[in-house]
């Protein structure tokens, strides 16, 4: 996967992007628009969205510290956008669909995030992990959901637009 110098820079910036929207909507409980962002850039530039990825975990990790936390987000963006990528052709412009896939992965977060607490923690420290975040994983995958359906078309035609007047893809 070689990447131009030009795009270097445009997954830097969108990386730096995704990070700063995450850290302005913290103080609202699993609101987010990273899932969004990271969908649509795996569906726009495909496994170059790994370089987003990276960039926006290695980020946080520099923001809030590199934190057991920090190994669920190692993990789980670029499986986002990995599964993204290799089911584009069933999901991509089917806002419906993406807004489903969001939200089962709103949904998900917290089960799989509780994995790496029950690798260091014990069995028991992640099952306790993921039971007390259930009510914040409910809020996640509707928040994913709404967030996809509403705006999802509308970052999708301006990430293009601006893709096809700067950067040509």
């Amino acid at each position: 996967m070689k990447v131009s110098v030009k795009e270097l820079i445009l997954f830097g910036v969108l990386g730096g992007f995704v990070a700063v929207l995450q850290i302005a909507l913290s103080f609202l409980p699993n609101i987010e628009t990273v899932s969004l962002l990271i969908i649509l850039f795996s569906l726009i530039y495909r496994k170059k969205a790994l370089y987003i990825v990276y960039t926006f975990v290695v980020i946080m990790g520099l923001s809030y510290g590199f934190g057991l936390w920090w190994f669920g987000y190692v993990i789980l963006w670029p499986i986002l956008s990995t599964i993204t990528y290799k089911i584009r052709n069933f999901i991509s412009e089917k806002y419906l669909a993406l807004s489903l896939y969001s939200g089962i992965f709103g949904l998900l977060f917290g089960f799989f995030y509780a994995i790496p607490y029950g690798i260091f923690g014990g069995l028991n420290a992640g099952l306790i992990y993921w039971i007390a975040g259930i009510p914040y994983d409910i809020v996640h995958g509707v928040g994913n959901y709404f967030i996809m359906l509403f705006l999802g078309k509308k970052v999708f035609d301006l990430v293009n637009k601006l893709n096809n007047r700067y950067f040509f893809y």
